[in-house]
């Protein structure tokens, strides 16, 4: 078996490297997503809104509307979200 030693601040270089590879292509993967998305495929309704965004409360759905944290389209009483939004959301609040 083959052991390597590395320094601690070569270490700490190869993993801020390695997340930063990671993260790159997470962002390529959903750039690449975002741009082949159907338009029409976009609108979600309440509850796959709210299982894309992992809540169960309306109260909350309301809230990030009201906030306008999140894109929505009302026709009478059907209310759709947009799930480009709702991605860009979630992006925007990414804890590392």
């Amino acid at each position: 078996m083959e052991v390597i030693v590395l320094e601690s601040e070569a270490y700490q270089h190869l993993q801020k490297e390695m997340m930063q590879m990671v993260r790159t292509t997470i962002r390529e993967a959903k750039e690449e997503a975002m741009a082949n998305m159907d338009p029409a495929n976009d609108w979600l309704s309440a509850q796959e809104a709210k299982e894309l965004l992992g809540i169960k409360s309306k109260t909350k759905l309301q809230e990030l509307r009201d906030c306008d944290e999140i894109r929505y389209s009302k026709a009478g009483k059907v209310i759709r979200y947009s799930k480009r939004s709702i991605l860009e959301y979630l992006d925007r609040h990414i804890v590392l």
